[in-house]
């Protein structure tokens, strides 16, 4: 899964693909080394909460006077995707050069939001309520309670599958 620019903003760790090089009578000048890991230098990017607030953001830019090219740098990169939205489509799009042009002419400029984390909400409920029952069982069995009666006492909030799997896991 690629890296978030939130999270590379924060660490400054990432990987970059080096591939061979040859010049052009065919001698190598750079050998294949895959994915190399390395890292950006801090003061040359803004933090994940400087990049997320336009205020910080612009403050940050100034302070380390990049503004300019900062913002050079947004328009030549809204060129390239301005040239891959031209000729982009879906699978059941018909193409012509108006159906690029009005690509083009819609496409709107986004903010990049922070990614949220995506949780289960039901599976992530269901593992707080096993490992809420692992605790009580555990407490009740050591207080001596026997592994009937701590099933009998968990089936109420877990099930009695659930219990008996806890019952059965305790040590």
């Amino acid at each position: 899964m690629a890296k978030s620019i939130y999270a590379l903003l924060d660490d400054l760790m990432t990987e970059t693909s080096v591939p061979a090089v040859t010049d052009k009578d065919g001698k190598n000048v750079r050998e294949y080394h895959g994915m190399v890991q390395h890292t950006f230098p801090r003061s040359a990017l803004p933090t994940s909460a400087q990049f997320e607030d336009a205020e910080e953001l612009l403050t940050w830019a100034e302070d380390a006077g990049v503004l300019h090219a900062c913002l050079q740098s947004g328009v030549q990169s809204r060129i390239i995707d301005y040239r891959a939205i031209f000729k982009g489509m879906k699978k059941d799009d018909v193409w012509s050069p108006e159906f690029g042009q009005e690509n083009v002419n819609t496409a709107e400029w986004k903010v990049v939001s922070r990614p949220e984390a995506k949780v289960n909400v039901s599976e992530a409920k269901a593992e707080a309520t096993k490992q809420a029952n692992v605790k009580m069982a555990q407490a009740m069995s050591d207080a001596g309670l026997d592994n009937a009666m701590i099933i009998t006492t968990l089936s109420a909030s877990c099930g009695a599958d659930m219990a008996k799997e806890i019952v059965n896991s305790l040590t």
